[in-house]
């Protein structure tokens, strides 16, 4: 049956979970962890599968409460041991662990501040002020840095630089707060590291300009956290991540400005002369993740979406490109034609518009096979790359309809496994994901269910791990003791601070916003809020639920990176969190950083949604095969 022509019931079942898909999913790209590979083989995995969580988790540092707020453009004062002057509330401005590398003893991480602010403004191009009660402030063009920076940027804060001793935990701020290109950088989004030095990619905002205009490096002694310097591009405009390949090289993952696609780099340089590389690809998608694959590097590509222009896209559908093997001098950009794409998202889904929206996430090798993640952009990113294609004309009257393009067009996290990925025998398997699709036919405005083109039944579960439509993203994936973890972003935290881009960014009415505030967004916080962490311990056995609240914490969306430390028996967690106006003891905003360490095995989780939410998400075209 055509989803248009459901019974009003179960559209309203539909509204319920309209957020999960269309809630705020921050513009935040990969943060790929990058560290030489460990000398020594991790230990397997015992044979016995645990079914519930195994990691213990200790919090190593957190976001402080950094500044009081009272009204929309007033006075900030600074707190006083933590506490704000009498009609003022604590506000915490950090809200993401964006990016973090390792050398040596040492974990380095790179901070953003209010990320849902940043992100809506940059997406939609909206900069009214927006004030939820209690939960989230955008202040924008009344912000503390809109004189420097411009409206769209009036909630940014410097970044911080934080170095963690892995053996006794202390946390060092290195943040180099005199540079001036820091004070014009707006979060710093990926991390490298390689042969003692460490990098920090930022996004450098040009004067009156938007994110997008240049890529800020700042590059710190691995051992002693001097910091030795830093460089802006007006050629590049994001840096996500880097890895070591087999040839002891360090590579990187960055975008090229506008519609460009992107590069990847390897360093030339040493600590005298930090920053040198060589282009050795040119990639016509914009290149997210960077991951080895034996003696080849492996990059997840996105069908490039400029914030801003409402889900039109260059360079797409995405692909998964793979470099040819690495040779012992090392990739050169006489090698760079011999990169190839070796599946792309369009391979699967039969919706031709959406099939251009939908970007590749995280990207890891675990046991000798490929493992990769999708990324619905901003969340509904599909199905505005889909209105774009079909035009004004197509596009739906009135909320109702909206949203119910924006669920039906809801592509959540999909995993495939992909086998002796680039040669002859490459296989790909779906393991989380749809036998049946919703695809849009734009002569009748109808949705209707489609196989999925390559013919498969997801081997162990829905999309999303266990059909939930906010698990948006494929954030981050790691190997650590021959386990594989993979952290979501679930946007169902979000849907209270984020309803007003929701609401402007989609084309809804105020009333919708002001439903999805108060009402949607509490009731979805307090069932499916929290980001999820899911763990593979056995390639034959679907996955298990880790973590389904973030931790323990509800307003923390997700793990943003992971940083393994195998010698020492233990990986970090980078927690991001919305919420600056909660600086609470439980579910705080603002973000953490979680020390976690295998321990004892608990009871299995409920991993099954809510009964509402389960219909919706069935309604929707999503959750079942």
């Amino acid at each position: 049956m055509p989803l248009s022509r459901k019974p009003r019931r179960d559209r309203r079942r539909l509204a319920r979970l309209t957020t999960g898909v269309a809630a705020l999913a921050l513009l935040a790209a990969p943060g790929v962890s990058a560290t030489a590979a460990p000398s020594d083989t991790p230990p397997r995995a015992s044979t016995t599968t645990p079914r519930g969580p195994v990691l213990d988790v200790q919090r190593t540092a957190r976001a402080q409460v950094d500044e009081c707020f009272r009204s929309v453009g007033g006075a900030r004062p600074k707190p006083v041991n933590g506490s704000c002057p009498s009609g003022f509330q604590p506000k915490i401005n950090g809200g993401y662990v964006w990016s973090a590398a390792r050398s040596g003893d040492y974990a380095y991480f790179g901070t953003l501040a209010n990320a849902t602010c940043n992100a809506s403004s940059s997406f939609s191009g909206d900069a009214t002020p927006n004030h939820v009660r209690n939960a989230e402030v955008c202040e924008f063009g009344e912000g503390a840095a809109a004189g420097e920076l411009g409206a769209l940027h009036g909630d940014a804060r410097t970044p911080r630089v934080f170095r963690v001793h892995a053996d006794t935990q202390k946390v060092q701020d290195l943040t180099p707060a005199s540079d001036p290109l820091l004070k014009r950088t707006v979060g710093l989004r990926g991390a490298a590291s390689d042969d003692g030095v460490v990098f920090l990619f930022g996004q450098l905002v040009a004067e009156g300009q938007s994110v997008g205009t240049g890529l800020s490096m700042f590059a710190f002694e691995g051992a002693t956290g001097r910091f030795l310097g830093s460089k802006a591009y007006s050629d590049l405009v994001s840096a996500r991540g880097g890895v070591v390949a087999a040839d002891g090289n360090l590579y990187l993952a960055a975008r090229a400005p506008g519609a460009s696609g992107g590069r990847v780099l390897r360093w030339t340089g040493d600590k005298e002369n930090p920053f040198a590389f060589e282009v050795v690809a040119q990639l016509e998608n914009d290149p997210g993740y960077i991951t080895t694959f034996r003696d080849r590097l492996v990059v997840s590509g996105w069908g490039t979406q400029i914030p801003g222009q409402k889900g039109a896209v260059s360079g797409g559908p995405a692909k998964i490109w793979m470099s040819p093997p690495v040779p012992p001098s090392g990739l050169t950009f006489d090698t760079a034609a011999a990169w190839e794409p070796i599946f792309s998202w369009d391979q699967y889904d039969p919706d031709p518009a959406l099939s251009k929206g939908v970007a590749w996430g995280a990207l890891t090798e675990w046991r000798g096979e490929l493992y990769v993640g999708s990324y619905n952009q901003a969340a509904v990113g599909a199905v505005q790359t889909m209105w774009q294609t079909y035009g004004e004309a197509a596009q739906p009257k009135g909320d109702v309809l909206r949203k119910r393009d924006m669920i039906s067009g809801s592509r959540p996290a999909t995993v495939f496994r992909i086998s002796d990925p680039g040669t002859d025998k490459q296989r790909t398997t779906l393991l989380y994901g749809e036998r049946k699709l919703p695809v849009y036919n734009p002569n009748t405005k109808r949705w209707t269910a489609k196989e999925n083109l390559l013919g498969q039944s997801p081997k162990f579960g829905p999309s999303g791990f266990n059909g939930n439509v906010g698990n948006s993203y494929a954030w981050t994936f790691t190997v650590f003791q021959d386990r594989l973890y993979m952290a979501t972003f679930d946007n169902t935290g979000l849907i209270t601070p984020g309803a007003r881009f929701t609401a402007v960014n989609n084309g809804l009415s105020d009333t919708t916003r002001r439903y999805l505030e108060t009402i949607a967004g509490p009731s979805l916080k307090a069932t499916l809020g929290g980001g999820d962490v899911w763990r593979m311990d056995d390639p034959a056995k679907p996955a298990v639920a880790e973590t389904l609240d973030g931790f323990g914490n509800r307003s923390q969306h997700g793990v943003r990176v992971f940083l393994p430390f195998e010698d020492k028996g233990f990986l970090y967690a980078g927690m991001a969190a919305a919420w600056n106006l909660r600086a609470t003891t439980r579910d705080r905003g603002g973000w953490e950083l979680n020390r976690l360490t295998p321990g004892s095995h608990r009871a299995a989780l409920d991993t099954r949604l809510p009964k509402d939410a389960r219909e919706a998400a069935a309604g929707a075209g999503v959750g079942g095969s």
